[in-house]
């Protein structure tokens, strides 16, 4: 099985409830999370006048394409209520997936590795917290060895 990085976010409503029926919409989905990060608190990016984002990371395995998988995980923020908003902007759910093994994939619907992910600090944090010594494709350095430069002080671990 490949390893596969999702990145679930959200800073509309109630935002942990958001990822915690995320995570269930996804497992609903015969998608077995093998890993979960903590949830941190993130100031938006992109667009600033928002409220700060929930965020966390799962590592999950499936039998799904990467592209049968957007089409489920973009049926979940739906079903969900997500509605399209302006890019970056406020979100109830959004779920990317960062990386599809060692793939690399660009087409009109899908980028893979996450075209803005080595741009996000919160995102490299998060998946080193993950998988440590995984080599995203077209790199020869570990996420690890990634964020050891990387400032982390607009990220906190969120506590209930």
């Amino acid at each position: 099985m490949e390893k596969i990085f999702l990145l679930l976010g959200t800073n509309l409503g109630n935002s942990k409830m958001n990822l915690d029926k995320a995570l269930n919409e996804i497992k609903k989905c015969r998608i077995t999370i093998l890993r979960q990060s903590k949830i941190y608190k993130t100031k938006p990016w992109g667009y600033s006048d928002q409220p700060d984002f929930l965020n966390l990371g799962i590592e999950v395995s499936c039998h799904y394409t990467p592209v049968q998988l957007l089409d489920i995980l973009k049926q979940i923020e739906k079903k969900m209520g997500r509605d399209k908003g302006p890019r970056w902007g406020p979100r109830l759910i959004d779920i990317d997936i960062i990386f599809y093994g060692k793939k690399i994939i660009k087409t009109e619907r899908l980028t893979i590795p996450h075209p803005q992910f080595f741009n996000r600090p919160f995102a490299l944090h998060i998946i080193a917290e993950l998988a440590p010594d995984f080599i995203p494709p077209g790199s020869d350095l570990k996420m690890r060895e990634i964020t050891r430069e990387i400032p982390d002080e607009e990220i906190q671990i969120y506590c209930d």
